[in-house]
């Protein structure tokens, strides 16, 4: 069965913050994560992050994901952990992760890329996602 992708990214900067991921590399503006139109479900998510541990930081990091692309409503997936007892002024940077899903989607409509993370201050995450539709 043929596959789609749509990718975001971004930076989380406050802890416990809703974090809309709104930008895909030099594209500042690349317009609505549209569901294709033929999908039938979002079959995975791929998602990406790197900490600058800043501070002595430690705490999970999730994707929201919202939107009238979604018929059942949000969806929530962990994408891991970090954490550091002392601030290093270093980072860390965790490989891509890929997580199956079998989400139905509505063709045409919108889906919203939300990143956050819980815990003690983070210092700056940078966060990337990918969507994998099903046709």
């Amino acid at each position: 069965m043929p596959k789609l992708y749509r990718s975001r990214e971004g930076t989380i900067t406050a802890v416990d913050t809703k974090t809309q991921l709104s930008t895909l590399g030099s594209e500042s503006a690349p317009g609505p994560l549209l569901v294709p139109a033929g999908a039938k479900l979002l079959k995975a998510i791929i998602t990406t992050f790197a900490s600058n541990f800043a501070v002595a930081v430690r705490g999970g990091f999730f994707i929201r994901l919202e939107g009238p692309g979604l018929p059942e409503g949000p969806e929530t997936v962990a994408i891991g952990g970090a954490g550091v007892s002392v601030a290093t002024g270093g980072h860390s940077s965790f490989p891509a992760n890929r997580v199956e899903l079998d989400i139905p989607v509505t063709p045409a409509n919108e889906i919203l890329v939300f990143a956050e993370n819980t815990g003690v201050d983070i210092g700056e995450a940078t966060v990337g996602v990918t969507l994998e539709f099903q046709m």
